[in-house]
């Protein structure tokens, strides 16, 4: 794998520093996320604890949709500089145009690319979608690439 980019690090770093009260734990993360394996370092669970999962609730197309973000989307989500309310505008885009287009969407794994926001770089997002009835959805954010992720295994729905 190898190491983070600077950019990423101070990300990190400060989302970091508004959960961790530990001035010498926080040195001991920043020094591995600069280290040569930084990359390997992001899979670790002492991390993932400070990036809990998060969720929103919305309408689209006439249905109530809850998103989680789990904790490793979440953490990249910070390492790549993305907001919460940009992934669950995407996922929403998602939703409207399979809807616009008569298309129905089943239970399974999407890769979703688009801009999140106009002159953004592009980001895709990895959904599985875990329940899906007329009234009601429940999906969760796997992972978050800026650019093309990878999309094997899924279904590739973009851009939106």
């Amino acid at each position: 794998m190898g190491s983070l980019r600077d950019d990423e690090v101070r990300r990190l770093l400060k989302h970091l520093n508004r959960c961790v009260d530990d001035d010498e734990r926080i040195a001991e993360i920043e020094e591995e996320l600069r280290g040569e394996f930084g990359q390997e370092f992001l899979r670790e669970p002492d991390l993932l604890i400070y990036f809990p999962e998060l969720s929103d609730k919305f309408i689209a197309a006439n249905v109530q949709w809850t998103l989680r973000v789990i904790p490793h989307a979440h953490l990249r989500m910070v390492q790549r500089g993305l907001k919460q309310v940009e992934i669950s505008a995407l996922f929403r885009r998602f939703i409207e145009s399979y809807a616009a287009d008569g298309q129905v969407i089943t239970t399974g794994p999407y890769s979703i690319w688009g801009r999140p926001r106009s002159r953004a770089a592009r980001v895709t997002v990895r959904a599985d979608v875990d329940y899906v009835t007329d009234e009601k959805g429940q999906a969760h954010v796997v992972t978050v690439h800026i650019g093309r992720g990878d999309t094997r295994h899924t279904i590739e729905v973009g851009p939106v």
